[in-house]
C-alpha cells in the first residue's frame, strides 16, 4: 500500500441530525455551539423526545477526525484511520461511510458511538450531544504505533474518556519527532485545560481551535491564548471564528482570512473539520499559509449547504 498522507485518530460516531426549535433546546439544556457528553443509558430516552418533538433531517458517519480525512480523501489524498466502532448496525453504517480511506486499523467492540446533532432555531446553529460508548474503550495497547507514524500528518481529535486521551498523549510523545501532528481539540478537550493536553500540544505542528475553544482552553482572550499555544511549542495556530473567518498565528506572521458568505446555511456541524481538511490539503501541496487559509475557507463554506457529508469533496476535488 502506498504511504498514507494523513491518518486520523479520534472518536467515530453515527451522527443523527435533528432540526429543533429554540424552546426544545432550552428544555434539553443545550445551547447552540456547545458539545456535551451524556451517559449511555440516556440515549434511548433522548432519542424518543427528539423523534417526537424534533425532525430528523439527516444521518451520517461522524467524528471530527473522520470528517477531516473523508474530506481529504475526496480531494484526492491518501488517508487512513485509527479508531473503534461497534459490532452493530450503527457500526456497519460508520464502516461503510469510511470506504474511501484505509480502514485496516479500525477496531470493533460493543455499542457504537452516537452523536445527536441539534440544529437549533432558524439560524440552524448546531449543538452536539455525544454518547461515546465503544470509543472510550480504545487504549494504548490497541494502537499500531508504526502505522500511525507512516504518514505526513497525524490528525488528532477528541474523545470523551481518559483512556483514549492517554493513548493520544503517549502517541504524540512517541511519534511527534517522526510525523507532523495536526490537532483539533474541540470543546471536549478545551474544557480539560492546557495541563491535560500538554503532551500533545508541545508536539503539535498545527492546531485548529475555535475562538471559543482557545479561550476556554487557555483562560485568555483568543489572540493571547493563541500566542500561548505557540509558546508551548505549536508551530501554527489556526483559530476558526465561524462567520467571522479565521486567524492564523505563527512566530513569523499572523493574518485574518474572511469567511465566504452563504445565502442558505443547512448544517454547520462539520464545517471546522472540512476547514482543517482544506488547510492540510494546502500544506500537503506546499502552498503558502495564506493560500492554505483561502482553500480551507472555500471548502468549509461549501460543506455547510448540505446535511452531514453531502457537500464534502468527491473524487479529486482539490482543484475545483
Amino acid at each position: 500500500m502506498p504511504r498514507l498522507q494523513v491518518i486520523g485518530f479520534g472518536a467515530l460516531n453515527l451522527d443523527l441530525i435533528f432540526q429543533v426549535d429554540e424552546s426544545l433546546g432550552r428544555e434539553l439544556g443545550v445551547r447552540a455551539g456547545e458539545e456535551w457528553a451524556r451517559e449511555p443509558q440516556q440515549v434511548d430516552a433522548l432519542l424518543a423526545v427528539l423523534y417526537k418533538e424534533g425532525r430528523l433531517v439527516g444521518k451520517a458517519g461522524g467524528g471530527s477526525a473522520a470528517n477531516t480525512v473523508v474530506a481529504l480523501s475526496g480531494m484526492g489524498f491518501r488517508a487512513g484511520y485509527v479508531g473503534k466502532i461497534g459490532s452493530d448496525s450503527e457500526g456497519e453504517f460508520i464502516w461503510k461511510s469510511l470506504d474511501s480511506i484505509d480502514r485496516s486499523r479500525i477496531l470493533r467492540g460493543e455499542r457504537s458511538g452516537i452523536c445527536l446533532t441539534l440544529l437549533i432555531g432558524k439560524d440552524r446553529d448546531r449543538s452536539m450531544i455525544v454518547f461515546p460508548n465503544v470509543n472510550d474503550t480504545l487504549c494504548w495497547e490497541d494502537l499500531d504505533v508504526e502505522y500511525a507514524k507512516e504518514c505526513d500528518f497525524l490528525h488528532l481529535t477528541s474523545f470523551v474518556g481518559d483512556r483514549p486521551l492517554e493513548a493520544q498523549r503517549r502517541l504524540a510523545a512517541e511519534a511527534g519527532s517522526e510525523v507532523k501532528i495536526s490537532f483539533d481539540p474541540g470543546m471536549l478537550y478545551a474544557r480539560r485545560g492546557i495541563p491535560a493536553l500538554l503532551p500533545i500540544l508541545k508536539n503539535t505542528y498545527i492546531c485548529f481551535p475555535s475562538e471559543e475553544e482557545v479561550e476556554i482552553l487557555s483562560g485568555k482572550e483568543f489572540w493571547e491564548g493563541s500566542w500561548q499555544l505557540l509558546d508551548l511549542g505549536v508551530q501554527i495556530v489556526v483559530c476558526t471564528m465561524g462567520h467571522k473567518g479565521s486567524y492564523v498565528f505563527t512566530e513569523k506572521e499572523e493574518f485574518w482570512t474572511p469567511a465566504v458568505k452563504i445565502r442558505e446555511v443547512v448544517d454547520t456541524t462539520g464545517a471546522g473539520d472540512v476547514f482543517a481538511a482544506g488547510f492540510l490539503a494546502g500544506l500537503l501541496e506546499q502552498k503558502s499559509l495564506r493560500e492554505c487559509a483561502d482553500l480551507a475557507t472555500k471548502w468549509a463554506a461549501r460543506s455547510i449547504v448540505g446535511v452531514g457529508r453531502q457537500c464534502y469533496p468527491v473524487g479529486n476535488g482539490r482543484n475545483e
